[in-house]
């Protein structure tokens, strides 16, 4: 290249990174509903209205919706959208509402459009949403309305529409005015014949470097999924409290929350106030060995127990323990961290080494039978629990594989360790599997990129950067899905997995220019990247995920800190705590 290009691409380069480190406050829209259907139509025309999203009875905000109206049977689907033709005597109006804030049915949960995110947010963090954008076919008379949990209107706005395609109809909206608004209804007037494609919310986000509103976003998709009612993390963020929970997840939040107080974004009162919570709810749910459960749910006298046909776990054990000590010491309570350290170390790893070699997945529901099936594969959730072995009993020898390679090249696998240690990204062997983490992980980021492209598989996502064979939910939500780079004809991809490797890219602006991609494609906004993008189509399923979240949130927070040039106060935590250190040395002595 001749030296007048090379001094041209690296003044570029240094303009997009100028860019990129800038705060900035932006206008984004932030998709409400898009009323996606999964099933195919039982005939030609509109279908019945309750097989729009069944089995995901949820908004792309992690809220419930439903149906309104005298002539509600007459709201049906077709092709992703929603619609409604109606008479013209005055029962005929129909329309649909949809929760801004948690389920319909709870009370005291509320949006305040100034400040839209949970009151957890510290103000200078929160975006406002100013207008609301309607994507709508047809001709009539529709109302948009905004109500509290009460359904006093707290703004309205009659349209009388005929588009003939799909257009946009903008409102705006009075922010500083709305400060507790429950639902956003739109109601179809008598004689309305109408197809409604989508419903937006148009944000503006705080002034903030781009690489910190990624991680301030996964954040809040993480917080979304958490219950100050018990203590813990729902699974999904559309959940009933309680009902299906995840301990990994909480741990994980528990964790993210730290290192949000440390930028700002939440109080140090909070973060200690999580941290309070979920330590002390999961003392009561310790089980054999010591060990977590790895869903819980209320009983019916109302505590929280092993969620019924779920383990006792070492996995989860280790995540939640581990957060918690790393967590306490960010927050400056050596106290916590101490009384963190004495839980861990009462977990009894070493009654679970199965052969005298490997750890055991943990207990079965009855708290007896131990799950014969080990942490032997080489990656990071292994590679916790070994560190959990030598926390818990130091002279307990245990091993795991030493074929360097992630269970079929999945995404994951290969990163989580190092959402909460630093040590993995050395460039030198370790001691128990003989591996170079930090070459493995850039080679299996080599092959994620290049997926789609080496096994011919068409798809817009090459192009704009978008990968990830990891783990999660199945295309529309049905089933879960484990899935990597060493099997063949994957179409499915979920991109939690680029954020997670995200410091492993050379070229950060890869990772910018990738989520502003998705963000103009609605696949990552203000409630974080939807769970899944299937390549082939670029449809994608907008379930709010806690386990996912929290792994995106911690892997943004670790981009962020690098690429911002800042502290990175999770591992100078965790390098700091003289009991990991020393567990560490199993690995890197």
């Amino acid at each position: 290249m001749p030296f007048f290009l090379q001094r041209f691409a690296l003044f570029s380069a240094w303009i997009l990174s100028a860019t990129a480190l800038r705060a900035e406050s932006r206008i984004l829209w932030q998709t409400l509903h898009d009323y996606t259907t999964i099933v195919e139509p039982a005939h030609n025309g509109r279908q019945d209205r309750h097989q729009v999203n069944p089995f995901l009875s949820y908004t792309n905000i992690g809220t419930d919706f439903g149906f309104l109206g005298p002539a509600e049977e007459k709201i049906g689907w077709q092709s992703g959208q929603i619609g409604v033709t109606l008479g013209q005597t005055l029962d005929d109006w129909a329309g649909m509402w949809h929760s801004l804030s948690r389920l319909a049915r709870m009370k005291g949960s509320h949006m305040d459009f100034s400040a839209c995110y949970p009151a957890a947010i510290q103000k200078p963090f929160q975006p406002t949403i100013n207008g609301l954008r309607l994507l709508i076919r047809g001709k009539g008379s529709i109302k948009l309305e905004l109500s509290d949990e009460s359904g006093r209107v707290q703004w309205s706005q009659s349209r009388s529409l005929h588009h003939d395609q799909i257009t946009e109809e903008i409102y705006d909206l009075p922010a500083a005015a709305l400060k507790s608004v429950k639902f956003l209804n739109w109601v179809a007037e008598p004689g309305a014949d109408f197809d409604i494609d989508r419903i937006d919310l148009r944000m503006v986000t705080p002034d903030l470097p781009y690489d910190q509103w990624i991680f301030l976003a996964s954040y809040a998709k993480a917080l979304a999924c958490w219950s100050e009612s018990t203590g813990t993390v729902r699974d999904r963020a559309h959940l009933d409290d309680g009902s299906f929970d995840s301990v990994s997840a909480t741990g994980l939040f528990c964790l993210a929350t730290a290192a949000a107080a440390r930028e700002g974004m939440v109080s140090q009162d909070f973060a200690q106030s999580v941290w309070h919570k979920t330590n002390a709810v999961m003392q009561t749910l310790r089980g054999p060995h010591g060990l977590l459960p790895h869903f819980i749910r209320k009983n019916a006298e109302g505590r929280l127990e092993i969620h019924p046909g779920t383990e006792y776990s070492t996995i989860d054990t280790s995540l939640f323990d581990l957060s918690a000590i790393i967590a306490a010491k960010m927050l400056d309570q050596p106290a916590l961290c101490e009384q963190a350290i004495r839980q861990a170390r009462q977990v009894k790893m070493d009654a679970l080494i199965i052969g005298q070699k490997y750890v055991s997945h943990g207990v079965m529901h009855d708290g007896k039978t131990i799950i014969p099936f080990h942490w032997r594969d080489w990656g990071g959730e292994t590679a916790l629990v070994l560190l959990m072995l030598k926390l818990s009993n130091p002279m307990a020898i245990a091993s795991m594989s030493d074929i360097a390679r992630p269970h079929q090249g999945t995404g994951f696998i290969a990163e989580i360790q190092s959402l909460l240690f630093a040590d993995f990204d050395q460039s030198r062997n370790d001691a128990i599997s003989g591996a170079n983490w930090r070459q493995v992980r850039e080679t299996l980021l080599q092959e994620q990129q290049e997926y789609l492209q080496k096994n011919q598989i068409p798809s817009e996502l090459s192009r704009l950067g978008i990968y990830g064979l990891s783990a999660g939910e199945q295309r529309h939500g049905i089933g879960y899905l484990v899935s990597g780079v060493d099997l063949p004809h994957q179409t499915l991809i979920h991109p939690h997995y680029m954020l997670m490797s995200a410091t492993m890219e050379k070229d950060p602006q890869k990772i910018r220019s990738a989520m502003q991609a998705m963000e103009q494609r609605n696949l990552f906004g203000a409630w974080g990247l939807v769970e899944n993008i299937h390549a082939a189509d670029m449809k994608s399923l907008p379930m709010l995920g806690s386990l996912n979240a929290t792994f995106e949130a911690l892997g943004a927070y670790h981009f962020a800190m690098k690429s911002l040039q800042k502290s990175n106060e999770i591992y100078r935590a965790s390098q700091s705590i003289p009991e990991l250190r020393d567990a560490m040395r199993a690995f890197y002595p």
